[in-house]
């Protein structure tokens, strides 16, 4: 009989949640966006600084190399939904060549799923594959990030920061850039 208990249990609890009332299965999804809106095209240049940490850090410089590095680079993003009320779901793929100034050539893509709200506040996550030319090896990390577009006229200004949790240490990258609204 102990056996059977849970069980019924399970069975009761499944039956429950999955009747749902057929007034509800009929109301529209709180939300729902009544016309089309405009979808905004938010992609151009970025470019900023990288500031490695633990034993990254530790073994650029063992090389006389700094535990910081200058981005430069490229975002495309792509709206996957836009609310009458102006918050966004959006794709952002994010490419950079950093430490130029320093003789290297590392290379990093970033694929970012993200929201970002009405007021240009957003976050997002997302992997991130990086080539260092100086070990001449490819990393893997998770990205977490967040930042503002703040409307300037016709221009947006983007400021984001991401922190890549990698081993060795996470990284911390600030990137700043501009489109033009489209």
């Amino acid at each position: 009989m102990n056996r059977v208990a849970p069980i019924l249990t399970a069975a009761a609890l499944v039956a429950t949640f999955s009747a749902a009332p057929a007034a509800a299965q009929t109301q529209p999804y709180p939300g729902t966006i009544a016309a089309p809106v405009e979808v905004l095209k938010l992609s151009g240049p970025r470019f900023g600084v990288t500031a490695f940490t633990g034993e990254v850090a530790t073994a650029r410089q063992s090389i006389d190399k700094s535990a910081f590095m200058t981005q430069f680079g490229w975002q495309a993003e792509t709206q996957i939904l836009a609310t009458s009320s102006g918050h966004q779901a959006l794709v952002e793929w994010v490419g950079l060549l950093g430490g130029v100034e320093q003789g290297e050539a590392n290379l990093s893509g970033a694929l970012i799923a993200g929201y970002r709200l009405a007021n240009g506040f957003e976050l997002g996550a997302g992997p991130n594959i990086s080539y260092g030319s100086e070990a001449s090896t490819f990393t893997s990390s998770m990205l977490l990030a967040a930042g503002i577009t703040v409307p300037m006229g016709e221009l947006r200004v983007p400021l984001n920061v991401a922190v890549a949790l990698a081993e060795g240490g996470p990284r911390i990258t600030t990137l700043v850039g501009w489109v033009v609204a489209r």
